[in-house]
């Protein structure tokens, strides 16, 4: 007998939604993949969250098995761990509860959704009303809350324009309440962030170079430039471990030499900037995985998890040529054909920013013009298609030591859809891995030395 024939004269939607989530991902483990809750989605009046995670674990654990879910195989791993939460009897009883065809999976999820968004919200409002939080804490709650809410809302297929409209209206409002009207994630280059209006949710930018011109330096002054209001930056290095990556944002920030960091040769100065610089990046969200040549894959799998803590975020990949699938391909650039694709779909399924970073190929030296173009990254896949921003680094004292321009970086935006296409020009101060906005002073001090400004 199922479980909602046995409580129909006290029946609980909520509790049956919540039941069906967990019976339909026991009967059919790819509902894990299209799942968009996390164990705090579930109602504290039950132990549903404990038993979603119990699931999330035994996905990850025995993925390698027909059936992650097996009860005797949850009964070997866990035993009695799980009496406190109705231990295997509970299993068997969800599974049972849930139709084999049922379809109904993604209604269910969005109703369980739906409630956790709600039930949130009521409770940042009694905050306020004990005296707990300020009314800046719940807006600020509220603005999270309804951030999951339009990240993890199931989609039930095409929308009709007349309700895009009813929306439209609020989104310009709310666009219009941004300082300086950078609506997406600042960038480290104010020109670029007048220009784009900052890094927009669902777009994929591609940032390409030769090696040694600043690809990561430049990077690390994105991802702690986008974590300014709050947001959180995930950085996918596969080209370099998380230290070298925090060197260099400790030098951008801090301005502390990255080679004193590297030799140990600190002098007091260095460690009191130091100090200053890691109290400013310790206070942001700024995440680093340097897992070793990652796979898409992987990708997609941090990403889904980290969302749903960190709703408002900006994933940033460095590099594109180090990354990998875990699917087999008959070449490399099929391979990366697939993987520009899935870059494209991670921006658009969790409408975050994605910043990709790309080496630039070496026939690009062979030319009198050395500043790189569209042309130059067709190795990579399907980047000119799938990419909304491109956007190419060139110094030319990279190839001219004598150049007037030295200490100068172009940021050639050579495709811009919504943002159209120019060149913009920045300082890159190599020693400190720095990139800065040119100002008057800054002008200044290099006309004084004969440079061009």
């Amino acid at each position: 007998m199922r479980l909602a024939v046995k409580r129909m004269n006290n029946f609980n939607y909520l509790y049956e939604a919540e039941i069906n989530v967990l019976g339909s991902i026991m009967l059919d483990k790819n509902h894990m993949e299209d799942c968009v809750l996390s164990p705090e989605s579930f109602s504290p009046d039950w132990h549903h969250g404990k038993l979603f995670e119990v699931l999330q674990y035994a996905y990850k654990k025995f993925s390698d098995q027909p059936d992650p879910f097996y009860l005797p195989l949850l009964a070997q791993h866990w035993g009695k761990k799980l009496d406190k939460i109705g231990g295997m009897i509970k299993f068997v009883e969800i599974q049972k509860s849930v139709p084999t065809a049922s379809g109904m999976f993604n209604h269910y999820q969005q109703v369980v959704n739906d409630e956790y968004v709600q039930r949130e919200m009521r409770a940042a409002a009694e905050r306020v009303a004990i005296g707990e939080a300020t009314l800046q804490d719940v807006k600020a709650r509220m603005e999270e809350l309804e951030d999951i809410q339009s990240r993890t809302s199931v989609k039930d297929g095409p929308m009709n324009l007349s309700e895009l409209l009813e929306r439209h209206t609020s989104i310009i409002i709310k666009r219009s309440q941004h300082p300086g009207g950078v609506t997406g994630r600042k960038s480290c280059s104010t020109e670029y962030n007048t220009m784009s209006k900052g890094h927009q949710d669902g777009d994929f930018t591609v940032v390409g170079a030769r090696p040694s011109v600043g690809k990561s330096a430049y990077l690390c002054n994105e991802a702690y430039a986008s974590s300014e209001d709050g947001s959180t930056s995930l950085v996918v290095s596969g080209e370099d471990g998380a230290f070298n990556m925090l060197e260099r944002m400790i030098g951008s920030v801090g301005r502390v030499k990255v080679s004193h960091m590297k030799s140990g040769q600190m002098t007091e100065s260095d460690w009191e900037r130091y100090s200053k610089a890691a109290d400013l990046i310790g206070e942001r969200k700024i995440f680093i995985d340097d897992s070793p040549s990652p796979t898409i894959e992987h990708i997609w799998r941090t990403v889904r998890r980290m969302i749903k803590l960190y709703p408002k975020m900006t994933l940033y990949i460095d590099y594109l040529q180090h990354l990998r699938s875990e699917k087999d391909f008959s070449s490399e650039r099929e391979m990366y054909k697939y993987i520009s694709y899935q870059l494209k779909q991670i921006a658009r399924t969790f409408m975050i920013p994605v910043i990709c970073l790309a080496a630039v190929g070496r026939s690009v030296d062979q030319r009198q013009d050395k500043r790189p173009m569209m042309s130059d990254i067709r190795d990579c896949g399907n980047i000119e298609s799938d990419a909304d921003v491109v956007i190419f680094l060139y110094r030319d004292d990279y190839y001219n030591a004598d150049s007037n321009r030295k200490g100068l970086i172009d940021l050639i935006v050579a495709k811009g859809r919504n943002i159209g296409t120019g060149t913009i020009t920045m300082v890159f101060d190599k020693p400190f891995q720095a990139f800065l906005n040119i100002t008057e002073e800054i002008k200044q001090k290099r006309r004084d030395k004969g440079l061009s400004a």
